[in-house]
C-alpha cells in the first residue's frame, strides 16, 4: 500500500500495480494511454516530482510521498 499524490489530491493505492493501471482503472483518468506497455511509445507520459516518467514502468509501492500530474492536473496554460 502506498499513498501519493495525483494532480493534487492524496491517494491511496492498494495493491501494488503499474501506475497507469492505477490511474486509469482506479481514479478513471483517460489522458494515460497505454500504447505499449512497455516505456518506448510515450503515450502514457505523467510528471512525477517535476520529471517526465512513462507511467507504464513505476509500480505505486515505489512512489510513497511523491506528487504525480496528468494531462488532467494541468492548468489551462500549460496545456497550450
Amino acid at each position: 500500500m502506498a499513498e501519493f499524490y495525483v494532480n493534487g489530491s492524496l491517494v491511496t493505492a492498494e495493491k501494488n500495480v503499474r501506475l497507469l493501471r492505477f490511474l486509469r482503472d482506479t481514479l478513471h483518468l483517460t489522458s494515460v494511454k497505454d500504447g505499449c506497455s512497455e516505456g518506448a511509445c510515450g503515450a502514457c507520459t505523467v510528471i512525477i516530482d517535476g520529471e517526465t516518467i512513462r507511467a507504464c514502468t513505476p509500480f505505486t509501492d515505489s512512489l510513497a510521498g511523491r506528487h504525480i500530474v496528468t494531462v488532467e492536473g494541468l492548468t489551462d496554460e500549460e496545456k497550450k
